[in-house]
């Protein structure tokens, strides 16, 4: 009986090694400094549990106080920066119909798009600047041809184009 006990004893002792050993592995491997973590999305929460960043592949539709307000024009892949309120404040992505690249910054409200630049490799980029009572400017090369527009708080625009008569000549 003590000759069966001992190699009962060795048996999973040697076992319990062998397990230990890979589990020891595996843990190395899900720490290596080459490892590569897939995922579709990514939460980044503040102290208070808050989201205050989303890396995604869609991003959510925008947010505002932590709701919804509807679809995207476009699904979009990329980084959202939130306030602490949970309304958007930023995102960068590249939007899946068009393939256009986007960097906005929004107000503090989350309401309004302050900044914000568009690259579409068809149509060339712009650059928006714009205040919440709608003044602003854009400038764009998406006809084709640089253009400088301001946008007055009387809805009024103002255009400038190279080789146009409004348009003030270099010194």
């Amino acid at each position: 009986m003590s000759r069966a006990l001992t190699l009962t004893t060795l048996a999973v002792s040697s076992l319990a090694l062998l397990v230990s050993g890979w589990t020891a592995l595996r843990l190395h491997q899900t720490q290596a400094e080459d490892r590569v973590i897939t995922a579709r999305g990514l939460v980044i929460e503040d102290g208070n549990g808050q989201a205050r960043m989303i890396l995604g592949a869609p991003l959510p539709d925008p947010l505002r106080q932590g709701v919804s307000q509807g679809p995207r024009p476009s699904p979009l892949s990329g980084m959202i920066l939130l306030g602490a309120d949970g309304s958007e404040r930023g995102s960068y992505g590249t939007a899946d119909v068009g393939d256009e690249a986007t960097l906005t910054l929004d107000d503090a409200s989350g309401t309004t798009e302050v900044f914000k630049v568009t690259a579409n490799p068809d149509r060339g980029a712009t650059l928006v600047i714009k205040h919440q009572n709608s003044t602003g400017a854009m400038l764009t090369s998406w006809q084709g041809k640089p253009e400088l527009i301001f946008l007055g708080d009387n809805g009024q625009s103002h255009y400038l184009r190279p080789s146009t008569p409004n348009t003030p000549s270099a010194p």
